[in-house]
Order: structure tokens, then C-alpha cells, then sequence
């Protein structure tokens, strides 16, 4: 085939095909060209799987070959680019695509050493997790049921997964006598927001009213209903719960409301349980009344706010640190988020679209943290802020009361200061303006607190250099961790920044967010929730094991919901835990062990070989953790010897992997089958220093080994 350009332009040719997950290939293609460069590449969608470029020069043929593995879901895109901005002709031949089999029935050695790949031991932090302003992401961790709790005008969502279902649909809907009475929303004299729910009833003895349903409601719970209200003619507002059959909880006397706005609270207690409860509000006539703020949280919820099931599930993972960030951020007024939720307005989580209720602000977000013994990263505003406007974030936080926000804070009920360690300058912000304003933006927050940590957003070569050395981490984003070479090899560009501007001082990286896409929307966005997505995630942490040296911080994206990629899926009084979360709980205990030194027999390249492995060793040298990952449809046998390191006395075996067996690396949980996929775990039955292991298709496996006292 010929292809020919006068001008520059860009062209490529390609071809959609499904290939067995874990699946070795060869792609070869011959080719020659008169002005033009090209290559040949996979990409898929975690990420591209590598690429070969023919050599500039004359016209004569060369054969280009690119060795590739397939990552879950198996769908690729095998391209030639035959122009990249540029002109003239390029002719291709002879294109092949065949399978590889590297190993067949053999048995791979594996050697493990005592030898550390680094001086610092695994961190916690780098079982980091996210939490963000997102549509419906933070509103799915709290024990709020209301939905429209101010009656504000909600812009749709515009990312989606499911689209006809991310959002539940549960409007208010009129109530009683509704022939009689009349509806509106009302923009003039709000209590919160811009808009209230009035309604009109002119007849006597009748009564008229608002509903919601889908309130999921547990039996002898006690509900904490608060709303506002207002009123001509004063009148006796009630509010009840009933559903499945009858009367829940109540009707019980809110009081009577009067021309100014007040606010009214009850506690419901429900006599049996319902998954789709209605929650109504009335009155009788004649009158009229404006309702506001309305919103029930579970009595028992913690923090007077959280859902119990989520918070266990968060607690479980002991995640080091768990950062509040994300693109709303650029956008995102958090002082409007402090203090009394009556009196915070909903507002839009730009460039989201939709309406964050704001009942989450920074302030919930770190008492969470902290009551699960995290750390709290607080991502600051920078776009069209200030120096000072981060200072006085974190004042408010961590200033003595005493101070302007130090003070406010203590207002807010919290005198003590929070002491927040970790800063991050802007959300996905980078380039010459954001390089610049780096040093002010730190000094400023560090004139406040000396002690805090600063981290960077979007690091190009500049930042660390113009940072005057206040930098403390340098912070990319990983949102293609099923390619390992370019995540690789964008560690070993930020090793040698900190190499060359550090002067001296201990910089590290922290992944402020990492998956294995970002982008990919719609339905394709469901291979976030399957057995696939856990083995890519765990390739990636044993990278990042290889690289504890130099990697201390990584936050998963994203911790709840989040249109498929939240590791905790919770609905309607259920919640299920995505096989991703089991990867992440299985490489927290190897958090304070040291990443050992690994030789193989196999003579592929790191990122292609399976099963893909990592062996850590505790502190006290009696615990060793062998991490093996295998992303093939077969069984994979390796001969592991224990180099020095003694022999095993006893162990566990810790495999992650789909109930059925079924041979299938999309296997997810769900509503109706939770568990599905997860952990099993048993004896290792392994002894001495050298034994053979056979790890199971499509799983991760972790073997917790106590070595003998040498």
C-alpha cells in the first residue's frame, strides 16, 4: 500500500480487534518511506501497550515488530501511522499479527534476593484513596437521604456510566388535596438558595403537601428530619414516613409555622423497615407555606453525617491518607462549604454539571480522616486565587483560634487547630503561569504553618526548579496504569528532576490520582468494576513497589460511586465492594516491608512478563510477601528460591479471584452477588528454600511467608 501527502497532515490506518486477555502477540509490519517517520502501535483502552518507529533515512524496506500483551478487556487497536504532522510518501507490506507462546508448559525460575531495591520501606500512603466533589460522589457515602433538598434548579450530569440511572429520579411530587392547592417554586425571599417550595391552599379542613419517595428505612431506627418554613395564615405542619403497607413513622407536629422563616426539627422512628419508604410533608388549610432545606440523616450515622457500612469499608482499607481534590476544585469556594448546613447553598460541580447539596465541605472531609486514622491531603484552589487565599485555608485549619480563620474555625465548634499536613497547589494545573506562582503560593501557606508538606500539581521540568525549594513532592496523574512502560518511564523523568533541581533536599512523588482511565465514558466506563481492573491496579502497585524509593504517596481515583470507578459501590440501603477494593486491602500489609530484588529466568521485558510478581520483606526480616499477578487464562508454575533469605517455616496463601472459576477477567460484583469475586485464603503449602507455585488464572495471589530464625 501506497500513501501519499503534499502536505502535512496526520494519517494513520487502523483496525479494532478483540484478543484474549493476557494474550502474548507479535505485530510485524515492513515498511519504507520518502519524508516521513512511521510506526506501528497498540493502544487499548487502560493505555497504549508500546509502539516501534522506523529509522530515518533512505528509501530502502525495514521490518518494524512490536512484542505486546493484552490487557482485560481484550479490545485493542492495532495502528500504522503513516504521518504525524509531516509530508511525502510512506509504502507498507507484509502486516502480520500472531499469537506468542512464550512459555507453553514450562516452569519459570524465579530467584528472590535478601537484596533491597531501596533504603525506604514501602509506604501506607501509597494505599492512598480520593474523594472529590462529583455529581454523586460524596452524597453516596452520607446518611442524607433527601434529594433536592433545597429545591434549587439542577443542571443535568454530563459525564455518565449507566446514564438512564447514575441519577435516581426522585422529585417532590404534590400531595393531599392537590386539586385544591396550588404549587410553585418561589424565587423571592428564599431562606437557602435561590428558589423555595410554595404551596397555596385556600380551603379549610383540607390538607396539601410534599413527597419524596426512596428512603431505604431500617426498623426501630430513629431518623433526624430537619426542614425550614414559613408561612401565611399561620399554619400546622406535620411530616410522616410511610410505605410497604402503612405507616412507618408518624404523622408527628412540626409546629406552626409563621411569616418569618424558622427551623423545625423532629425525630422519626420507624416501626418496621422499607427499602423505598415516602417521606411526606403537609399541612392544613387555609394557608399557605414555603418549605426550604430540607434533609433526614440516620441518627446513628457517623459523625452525625456518614454512612455507617461506608465508613467501616473506608476504615477497613487504612488508607494512609485519602486527598479531597478534583477538577471542581478549580471552581470551588470552600468557605461557602463551613459551618451550619442550613445556611449553605447548593452549588453546580463544575465541569461536571449537577448540584452538590453541600452538606460535605473540607471540614467533614477531614474529621472523616481523621476518624479513620488517615491523613487528610487538602487540594487548594489556584485558578483565579491567590497566595493568601491558600494561606487562609490553611489558617483555618491549622492557625491558633486566635487567629482570623483560626477563630472562625472555632466558631464552627473545633478550637483545636486540625494541623493538616499535606497541601496540594491546584487540581490538574500546569505551564509556565502555574510554574511561576509555585514559590509565593508555598510561601505564603508556609509562612502560616512551617511544618506542612507541599505538593505540586501537574509537574513539567520547570516546577521543581522555580519551586524555590518548597516543594516537597512533585504530583502526577496516572490514568493509564495498564500501560507499565510510560508510568515507569514517567517516574524515571520525575527521579531525574528532583535528581537536578532538588539541591539537596528530600523530594519525593506522590500519584495524586491514578486508574486505569479517566476519560472513557458511558458504558465502555464499565470495565472499572471488574476482575480485569483489579489486576491492571495490581501491576501497578507492584511498579510502585519497585519504586518505594522514590513513589511515597498514591491515591487511587476514586474511593465511592464516581460512574463505575469508586471501589465502594453503595446504593439504596446496600452497598458492594468493587474486586479493585480487595486488590488494594491485599498490598496494605505490605506496607513498612522492604521491595526486594527479583531475578527471572524469562527473557522478556518487565512490563510483558506473567505472572507479574514483587517480593517484599518486613522489617524485622521474619515475614515475607510474595505478590504475583496473573493477567493469562492459564495457569502459571514458577520455581521460587529463597536466596539467602532462609527457608519458610509456615505461611498463608491470599487469592484474589472470580468464585465461578469461570475463566473470564470481566467477572464483576454486584447488587445481587456482592461477593462474587474476592479473597479466599489459605495455608501456602510451601517449605524449605526452593518450591514450585502455580498461581491460578486471572488472580492475584499473595504468599505471607514467616521464614525461619536463621
Amino acid at each position: 500500500m501506497l500513501v501519499s501527502a503534499e502536505n502535512p497532515t496526520h494519517f494513520a490506518l487502523s483496525r479494532e480487534m478483540f484478543l484474549p486477555p493476557g494474550s502474548l502477540w507479535r505485530a510485524t509490519d515492513r515498511v519504507k518511506s520518502s519524508g516521513s517517520i512511521p510506526r506501528l502501535e497498540v493502544d487499548t483502552p487502560v493505555g497504549g501497550q508500546g509502539s516501534a518507529a522506523a529509522k530515518p533515512g533512505g528509501p530502502e524496506w525495514q521490518q518494524l515488530e512490536l512484542l505486546f500483551r493484552v490487557p482485560s478487556p481484550g479490545r485493542i487497536w492495532l495502528r500504522l501511522i503513516a504521518f504525524s504532522n509531516s509530508a511525502g510518501k510512506v509504502w507498507l507490506d507484509d502486516l502480520k499479527l500472531e499469537p506468542v507462546n512464550e512459555l507453553g508448559d514450562a516452569v519459570e525460575d524465579v530467584r528472590i534476593t535478601p537484596t533491597r531495591i531501596s533504603e525506604r520501606p514501602i509506604d501506607l500512603k501509597q494505599g492512598g484513596q480520593f474523594i472529590e466533589p462529583l455529581c454523586r460522589l460524596t452524597s453516596s457515602m452520607i446518611a442524607q437521604q433527601v434529594d433536592g433538598s433545597s429545591f434549587e434548579e439542577e443542571p443535568p450530569w454530563k459525564p455518565s456510566y449507566k446514564r438512564e440511572i447514575d441519577k435516581p429520579y426522585r422529585p417532590w411530587y404534590p400531595e393531599g388535596a392537590v386539586h385544591l392547592a396550588k404549587y410553585s417554586l418561589d424565587t423571592e425571599n428564599a431562606f437557602n438558595g435561590k428558589r423555595s417550595q410554595k404551596i397555596e391552599l385556600p380551603v379549610a379542613h383540607s390538607r396539601a403537601g410534599i413527597s419524596q419517595d426512596g428512603f431505604y428505612i431500617d426498623r426501630d431506627h430513629e431518623y433526624r428530619l430537619r426542614l425550614h418554613m414559613r408561612s401565611e395564615g399561620n399554619v400546622k405542619v406535620r411530616v410522616s414516613l410511610h410505605g410497604e403497607g402503612g405507616a412507618m413513622a408518624g404523622p408527628v407536629d412540626l409546629g406552626t409555622a409563621s411569616h418569618d422563616w424558622q427551623g423545625a426539627s423532629v425525630v422519626l422512628r420507624a416501626t418496621h423497615a422499607a427499602q423505598n419508604a415516602t417521606l411526606t410533608i403537609e399541612f392544613e388549610g387555609p394557608g399557605t407555606l414555603w418549605l426550604d432545606r430540607v434533609y433526614m440523616i440516620d441518627a446513628g450515622a457517623v459523625l452525625g453525617l456518614w454512612r455507617g457500612d461506608v465508613v467501616a469499608a473506608l476504615q477497613t482499607l487504612n488508607p494512609g491518607v485519602i486527598r479531597f481534590g478534583g477538577s471542581t476544585l478549580e471552581v470551588f469556594e470552600w468557605d461557602k462549604c463551613l459551618g451550619n448546613w442550613d445556611l449553605r447553598a447548593p452549588y453546580v460541580t463544575e465541569p461536571w454539571g449537577g448540584l452538590d447539596p453541600n452538606f460535605v465541605g473540607v471540614e467533614e472531609f477531614v474529621q472523616l480522616t481523621r476518624y479513620v486514622n488517615a491523613e487528610p491531603l487538602i487540594c487548594v484552589r489556584w485558578t483565579g486565587k491567590t497566595p493568601q487565599d491558600a494561606a487562609s485555608e490553611v489558617e483555618y485549619f491549622n492557625g491558633a483560634a486566635d487567629t482570623h480563620w483560626g477563630n472562625v474555625r472555632a466558631q464552627n465548634g473545633h478550637v483545636e487547630p486540625y494541623r493538616v499536613k499535606y497541601w496540594q497547589i491546584g487540581n490538574e494545573i500546569g505551564g509556565a503561569k502555574y510554574d511561576e506562582s509555585v514559590k509565593a503560593f508555598a510561601e505564603a501557606m508556609k509562612r502560616v504553618d512551617p511544618n506542612i508538606k507541599i505538593l505540586s500539581s501537574f509537574p513539567s521540568a520547570e516546577t521543581l526548579k522555580l519551586g524555590g525549594g518548597y516543594l516537597d513532592y512533585l504530583c502526577p496523574h496516572h490514568y493509564e496504569v495498564g500501560d507499565l512502560q510510560t508510568e515507569e518511564e514517567s517516574f524515571q523523568v520525575l527521579r531525574d528532576q528532583i535528581a537536578n533541581y532538588a539541591n539537596g533536599r528530600d523530594v519525593r512523588v506522590a500519584v495524586t490520582e491514578w486508574n486505569t482511565t479517566a476519560g472513557w465514558m458511558g458504558l465502555t466506563r464499565g470495565i472499572l468494576l471488574t476482575l480485569g481492573n483489579a489486576l491492571s491496579c495490581s501491576r501497578y502497585q507492584n511498579l510502585m513497589h519497585r519504586y518505594s524509593g522514590l513513589v511515597e504517596i498514591a491515591i487511587r481515583s476514586n474511593l465511592s460511586d464516581s460512574f463505575g470507578s469508586g471501589i465502594i459501590q453503595p446504593g439504596a440501603g446496600w452497598m458492594y465492594r468493587s474486586p479493585t477494593y480487595h486488590s488494594q486491602l491485599l498490598y496494605q500489609r505490605a506496607a513498612g516491608s522492604f521491595a526486594l530484588k527479583i531475578d527471572r529466568s524469562t527473557a522478556l521485558a518487565p512490563h510483558l512478563r506473567e505472572p507479574d510478581l514483587s517480593a517484599t520483606l518486613s522489617a524485622d526480616g521474619k515475614t515475607l510477601r510474595i505478590y504475583a499477578v496473573n493477567f493469562t487464562s492459564g495457569i502459571r508454575r514458577t520455581r521460587i528460591n529463597l536466596a539467602g533469605l532462609g527457608e519458610v517455616a509456615d505461611g498463608q496463601a491470599f487469592v484474589l479471584g472470580d468464585r465461578e472459576r469461570a475463566g473470564d477477567s470481566e467477572a464483576m460484583n454486584g447488587h445481587d452477588d456482592p461477593d462474587r469475586v474476592g479473597v479466599s485464603i489459605g495455608k501456602a503449602s510451601v517449605h524449605g528454600r526452593e518450591f514450585e507455585y502455580a498461581f491460578e488464572p486471572f488472580t492475584v495471589t499473595l504468599l505471607e511467608l514467616e521464614l525461619k530464625e536463621r
